[in-house]
């Protein structure tokens, strides 16, 4: 009775101590995508549909419906599906989007220190990969700007999610890192990103490491799905893993998180 107590103490202790330092411990999210968790994915565009099926995130991006037939006034399709971690602390933000306002959100305070892992990730008809953003005054009407680590390239954007898209090669031309690859599908990318300091690895292989000291957090990161505006895509990951001190967590998943490591111990 006296050890159960100990731990039950222990437990209580590790737990309180996590809610008044919440940046102490490194913390993760795992999404293996049995199910769509709502929650924590919120779709920028109109274009794409996303499911979930056989444990793995797919999405169906289709041509916008004026631009079928017109081959020369088709325009790249760029949508994000951005992760919401758990009770995390989000800002309010409107993008211009012709005569209307579309209310979206960035993480604040930002992530600054985190990485990133997806498994089994690949497209065909069209681009996938991960998107980091953060806003900047400089751009109209404040659009985020990301950088994209896409499975075979990667470049800058920004972009509104609703049909414009402004590429932004300046920042990019000063690393030389606009280089491709042949390889549309990969099993495993990760990404680790601390205060400005990116490094990008695909299959194990370091593709760019490089420093943008404007870009000391990112307030905005998911999924981007890029078509072409004439065909239909199709996108897949079977999983997605984010880890570090800033990233929040629900309390009953610190809470299980704790039982497990005070069973270890004893």
């Amino acid at each position: 009775m006296k050890h159960i107590t100990h731990i039950i103490i222990g437990i209580v202790l590790f737990f309180v101590s996590g809610l008044f330092c919440p940046s102490a411990f490194s913390q993760s999210y795992r999404d293996s995508f049995d199910v769509l968790r709502e929650k924590n994915w919120e779709h920028w565009g109109k274009y794409t549909i996303w499911k979930v099926e056989n444990g793995f995130l797919k999405g169906w991006i289709h041509s916008p419906p004026d631009l079928i037939g017109a081959v020369q006034d088709a325009k790249p399709t760029i949508e994000l599906l951005q992760f919401k971690d758990f009770s995390g602390s989000y800002e309010n933000f409107e993008i211009s989007v012709g005569r209307d306002l579309i209310k979206r959100q960035i993480k604040n305070p930002g992530y600054e220190n985190f990485t990133i892992t997806v498994k089994n990730l690949g497209g065909k008809q069209t681009d996938f990969g991960i998107a980091i953003g953060h806003r900047f005054s400089d751009l109209p009407h404040a659009r985020p700007f990301f950088y994209l680590f896409l499975t075979h390239r990667m470049y800058a954007v920004s972009f509104n999610a609703w049909g414009g898209v402004s590429f932004t090669p300046k920042r990019l031309q000063k690393h030389n890192l606009d280089i491709r690859w042949k390889t549309w599908e990969l099993a495993s990318m990760e990404i680790r990103f601390n205060s400005g300091h990116f490094q990008w690895f695909a299959d194990g292989e370091k593709r760019a490491d490089f420093e943008d000291p404007d870009f000391s957090s990112v307030e905005i990161l998911g999924f981007v799905v890029i078509g072409d505006g004439l065909r239909a895509g199709h996108v897949w990951v079977d999983s997605f893993k984010i880890s570090g001190p800033g990233l929040s967590v629900s309390p009953q998943t610190k809470l299980a998180t704790t039982w497990g490591q005070l069973k270890q111990r004893q």
